[in-house]
């Protein structure tokens, strides 16, 4: 099932917006989404109280924003606190670029912190194109991390481990972590995703695009195409999603 990304598929990628708000929101538009879960990382701790305060600013009814706490920020339970007490419903955490493995203990810490405040927790899960050897975000790794903090609202991109579909199987499928779906219809073998549909709780799928980095309206046609009931693509494509930002 393979063990690293294809880095043909990486080099074809482009931004298919200029990354801002306003550019988000008209491709939204045309892609016909109505409400975006947008994520920010924190690659250093001096930007993590900024992009607290950016996330509520940006707030809107089709703009959900989750916060994002670097592993070397000093007081990460009182960050969390704040993140709770205005209002937002998330954090995110990217093991590469943050240098952190998800089950390192100062991630365990903030995952702790996150779940005692009823936050979600998504991350960049498997490997990553420019970081091809770093398992940071590996699916045995992110096993580790829910049955260390089982209370925890685990959302992993890339259905819980891009490039390392073997793993993902072994590891991820069949748990109550949340496998968000972006890049998986173009770079996810298609025996994987016959196992993830018939193995993985359909209440644990979240459709995802990482726009900008992938076109948001062929992301969802592509997406549309899978073999999933009615039901299942309303739950992914809506229902799943709502739960976690409630």
């Amino acid at each position: 099932m393979g063990s690293l990304c294809d880095q043909s598929l990486w080099h074809e990628m482009r931004n298919h917006h200029d990354g801002t708000l306003a550019g988000l929101l008209t491709s939204m538009d045309a892609a016909g989404i109505r409400r975006a879960i947008l994520c920010s990382v924190a690659t250093k701790p001096t930007q993590v109280e900024k992009i607290t305060n950016w996330s509520v600013q940006v707030a809107s009814d089709r703009i959900v924003p989750f916060a994002s706490i670097h592993p070397d920020y000093e007081h990460p339970e009182r960050e969390v606190e704040r993140i709770a007490g205005l209002g937002l419903r998330g954090l995110k955490f990217h093991p590469q670029y943050m240098s952190c493995a998800v089950d390192d203990p100062r991630c365990l810490r903030i995952a702790r912190a996150a779940a005692s405040a009823g936050l979600s927790f998504t991350l960049h899960a498997g490997y990553h194109p420019c970081f091809p050897k770093h398992d940071e975000g590996s699916p045995r790794r992110l096993r580790r991390l829910h049955d260390a903090v089982p209370d925890l609202r685990i959302v992993a991109c890339h259905l819980g481990g891009m490039g390392d579909w073997q793993g993902v199987v072994d590891c991820i499928v069949g748990s109550d972590i949340y496998l968000e779906t972006s890049f998986a219809p173009s770079w996810c073998p298609r025996e994987v995703w016959e196992i993830i549909l018939t193995r993985h709780d359909p209440h644990r799928i979240v459709f995802g695009t990482d726009s900008p980095w992938q076109d948001q309206a062929k992301e969802l046609a592509d997406f549309s195409k899978l073999p999933l009931s009615p039901e299942a693509l309303e739950l992914a494509l809506s229902t799943n999603a709502a739960r976690l930002i409630a």
